[in-house]
């Protein structure tokens, strides 16, 4: 392990990242065992006893665990407080690589223990605000970055840009959260009005006529899903053919006519 001496924030005692190894595998096995003793860390930590017995002694003179030769080890409040950031700032770094970056589980561990050293409160404090405002943000949140391979697939397109964030408004709607769709009602037309001039749009309900009928099932029809012409019509078109989720519907003009939808280009 890395002797690099390892500051972070204001705490009083400078750790090298060995000796926050040291303590965060102290608080980790205390979690699953009754006692922790040099023979579990040596074990954990795959480094020989005395080497242990060093560190012990060199986390006892800061004021972090209580340790005296033959006995259990134990954390003061002031280890189990310092061990707690450094477990934070290793999650907050995990959590970051694997989830947001997805990189490989080993791989995100490993450059995890690398990288959290690095890191002092601030930053730390910044990482994990950023992976929660990621996680729980619908327009950028991990579903999004899952669907693009960590990249848009279309950039500088405002289209698809439209489209991306209509569909993450609808992940909303399905969710079951509130979403007062009221202003989109007063802009949108029927499918039948613009299937001459469009051929994406954003679909925002239906007509009370067709809401009880078993073709026209919310389980497709639900607001805010994106609905294709799978080809224009000409004018004498009687019929218009739509895709919703990949699924073909054939509605005939009366029926798009009572379907409300916004063009999406």
């Amino acid at each position: 392990m890395n002797d690099k001496v390892a500051t972070h924030g204001d705490s009083s005692h400078e750790l090298t990242q060995s000796l926050e190894d040291y303590l965060e595998t102290i608080y980790e096995l205390r979690q699953s065992k009754t006692v922790v003793r040099c023979s579990d860390i040596a074990d954990r930590l795959a480094v020989r006893r005395p080497s242990v017995t060093s560190a012990l002694r060199s986390l006892s003179e800061k004021g972090l665990i209580i340790y005296e030769p033959y006995t259990p080890i134990t954390l003061t409040d002031a280890g189990e407080k310092e061990s707690l950031k450094i477990i934070r700032r290793h999650k907050a770094m995990e959590i970051f690589l694997e989830r947001i970056l997805g990189v490989d589980g080993h791989e995100s561990k490993e450059s995890a223990c690398l990288l959290e050293h690095a890191m002092n409160d601030e930053v730390t404090t910044r990482l994990v605000e950023f992976v929660e405002f990621v996680d729980s943000c619908p327009r950028i949140g991990a579903s999004l970055f899952r669907r693009s391979e960590y990249h848009c697939r279309e950039k500088n397109n405002d289209q698809y840009c439209a489209m991306c964030i209509h569909g993450c408004l609808d992940e909303m709607v399905h969710s079951g959260r509130t979403v007062d769709l009221s202003s989109v009602h007063r802009e949108s037309k029927s499918l039948k009005s613009l299937s001459r001039d469009h051929e994406t749009f954003i679909f925002v309900r239906l007509g009370d006529e067709l809401l009880e009928r078993p073709e026209f099932s919310p389980t497709y029809w639900r607001p805010l899903r994106t609905l294709h012409l799978v080809e224009k019509p000409d004018e004498n078109a009687t019929h218009l053919t739509v895709a919703l989720d990949n699924k073909t519907f054939v509605v005939d003009m009366a029926e798009a006519d009572k379907i409300e939808v916004l063009p999406c280009e």
